[in-house]
């Protein structure tokens, strides 16, 4: 396993967010984390990465325990973070903009490099020397992907990426999420979009109330329609 998180326990000051949730993920695979809003999605990313701390569980990343890192020792060990809102530099340039994820490559990184990004979303490349402030929501969310692809990331998380996209915006993104597989990324993916996260995961796991109701295959959960309804509104 490659991510392994079991029975984290955070909290934001006395009021607890998440409880006991365990997921694992596999090399390469794409995984989503589904469950309506404010059902603990992001706080369980914000876990992993290091900027909330659990208070009590384990995390671990290719067998090494990751719990009470900081954020950049943990992304330094290959996790790239794409965050909901979208932490761009408005005053910068695309280009600057990716610029700043860049670090040097290590031995055995899949970082993708400023043509490669532009391979991936070219939109990004007509837009090299544009300010990023002025781009769309839709064009903002590549960005900052495309930043985090800079940082030679093994694995990704990302949260909330279709939030507010128009619908053939969301589905482009999920085009290029698919393309990120295909790169031999691994992907965690926290997405209130069930039915877009399901089409383009290989399994899913269903949080509510800040616990785990669901895990297993995108298949075994699109046939149980007591979970669908209840849990995902779909």
């Amino acid at each position: 396993m490659l991510l392994e998180v079991n029975k984290i326990d955070t909290y934001y000051g006395i009021f607890q967010a998440i409880f006991q949730v365990s997921l694992g993920i596999e090399q390469g695979e794409v995984v989503c984390l589904l469950g309506r809003n404010g059902a603990g999605k992001s706080t369980t990313l914000t876990s992993i990465i290091g900027l909330n701390q659990p208070k009590s569980g384990s995390i671990k990343y290719k067998g090494w325990e990751i719990t009470g890192k900081k954020s950049y020792q943990i992304v330094r060990l290959g996790i790239g973070f794409v965050p909901e809102d979208r932490w761009i530099f408005s005053d910068l340039s695309v280009k600057e903009n990716l610029e700043l994820g860049l670090r040097e490559k290590k031995e055995k990184g899949r970082g993708l490099g400023l043509e490669r990004v532009y391979g991936l979303f070219p939109k990004l490349k007509l837009m090299e020397n544009q300010n990023a402030g002025t781009l769309s929501g839709g064009e903002q969310q590549m960005l900052t992907v495309g930043r985090t692809l800079m940082g030679n990331p093994e694995s990704i998380l990302l949260d909330e990426p279709t939030a507010g996209l128009a619908p053939l915006i969301a589905r482009s993104l999920g085009d290029q999420i698919r393309r990120l597989k295909q790169e031999g990324l691994t992907i965690l993916l926290a997405e209130q979009n069930a039915l877009l996260a399901m089409d383009i995961s290989d399994r899913a796991y269903v949080i509510d109330k800040g616990t785990i109701v669901y895990e297993g295959s995108v298949e075994k959960l699109q046939q149980d329609r007591d979970i669908m309804r209840g849990y995902l509104g779909v």
